[in-house]
């Protein structure tokens, strides 16, 4: 998985999910920790492609794949760590929950469910105004 990819994933998942986008434009804690947020759960979901690619790539039968925090870790090459964002799926249970790393203990993770996001009020002025292309 490239950084390329990840940007790519992660702008779409901005747009999805209503938030703009800038990748390059640091001006500002919040911007940076929203493009964070979406590039971990783009390399999340790349890595679960991955895994899918390389499970259809390779003959004969496969094992099933782990459920826990192994199955939604990072890429191979790159290590878990406290605060990182992962996919808990919970053994015989069809919900993906995302969590936070809160601790690493004995090869075992203490996982922390992400809270849902609060919006409530806002200014109106703060928000961008909706043109024809983001009506289709």
């Amino acid at each position: 998985m490239t950084e390329d990819e990840v940007d790519a994933v992660a702008k779409e998942l901005a747009k999805i999910g209503g938030a703009a986008w800038y990748p390059g434009r640091s001006r500002g804690l919040l911007l940076r920790v929203v493009g964070n947020r979406y590039r971990d759960r783009a390399r999340v979901a790349i890595a679960a492609l991955d895994r899918l690619r390389a499970r259809q790539a390779a003959p004969g039968p496969t094992a099933a794949t782990p459920a826990g925090p192994e199955a939604a870790a990072p890429g191979a090459g790159e290590p878990l760590q406290v605060g990182a964002v992962v996919v808990y799926r919970p053994p015989n249970d069809q919900r993906a929950i995302p969590c936070r790393v809160a601790k690493l203990e004995n090869g075992r993770a203490y996982l922390v469910p992400c809270p849902p996001p609060e919006v409530g009020w806002v200014p109106l002025a703060s928000l961008p105004p909706q043109t024809d292309d983001d009506r289709t």
